[in-house]
């Protein structure tokens, strides 16, 4: 495996590069180091079932914030992503982003989120499953992007074991079988633009919840603007063609609001 990078935000603008050795056993130490680091920083209440969340975002989840020691999948964009980690890094919780590349931290600081709690894997390579299978030791969110093929069911029954044992939460981005539940934007909306003249100023975002507990998804409106995030009235849902109204990449809505909000 080659060489891999992890990238702490201590502060926004100032990068610390970590390098994690390719040999296993020296790799898991390095890990084990940064997992008594983070531990010595970290204070959230370790024994609470769920996560803490946004009050916009709270009516998504039966508990009010995502539970621990499972996993989820997303499907929507970055501001999906930001909002569901501002409240964990508030209260004294790190995250992991792993394979996730085109990153607008600005965009993540304007939602709340605590750069000085998050570490960035952005190149995993290959070895991205067990990246994650050993930052899940050390943090109390991950977020993952697939670099390939999903390993066999044998070794992510093994990382949701490692999940429930740490109380760590798992979002990948993207298909994963065993998930809790998928978040998804349902619908994206865009205010500034007048007869295409202006400045974008407010997102609308429908969110919703598809539980396996549930046969009843979870939804909830939501404005972001230079404000923060609002909730608001929630809207009809309208898919078109069988497809969700909500057409941007991560790519692009990441960049499309991180050139809002900087």
């Amino acid at each position: 495996m080659d060489i891999d990078t992890i990238e702490h935000m201590f502060e926004y603008g100032s990068v610390i590069p970590l390098t994690l050795h390719p040999e296993s056993a020296t790799r898991q130490e390095q890990v084990r180091a940064l997992q008594e680091k983070i531990s010595r920083l970290e204070s959230p209440q370790i024994d609470h079932p769920v996560l803490p969340s946004h009050p916009s975002l709270e009516a998504l989840f039966p508990g009010g914030g995502m539970r621990r020691g499972v996993s989820y999948e997303l499907h929507g964009g970055y501001s999906l992503l930001w909002s569901l980690l501002a409240a964990p890094s508030q209260h004294g919780h790190w995250s992991a982003l792993i394979g996730l590349g085109h990153l607008g931290f600005q965009a993540a600081a304007d939602l709340g989120v605590d750069l000085d709690r998050v570490v960035v894997v952005k190149n995993p390579g290959s070895g991205w499953f067990q990246i994650a299978s050993a930052l899940a030791d050390a943090v109390s969110l991950v977020v993952l992007a697939p670099q390939g093929t999903l390993p066999p069911i044998s070794q992510r029954d093994r990382l949701h074991a490692r999940l429930r044992e740490r109380g760590s939460t798992l979002i990948v981005h993207g298909q994963w079988p065993g998930h809790e539940g998928r978040l998804v934007v349902e619908q994206c909306r865009w205010e500034g633009l007048d007869r295409g003249a202006g400045v974008l100023q407010t997102q609308h975002l429908t969110l919703a919840h598809h539980s396996k507990r549930s046969a009843t998804p979870r939804r909830v409106h939501t404005v972001i603007s230079a404000d923060g995030l609002h909730t608001a009235p929630l809207a009809p849902v309208q898919v078109l063609g069988g497809q969700s109204t909500d057409q941007q990449t991560p790519h692009d809505e990441g960049h499309t609001l991180e050139r809002v909000a900087g």
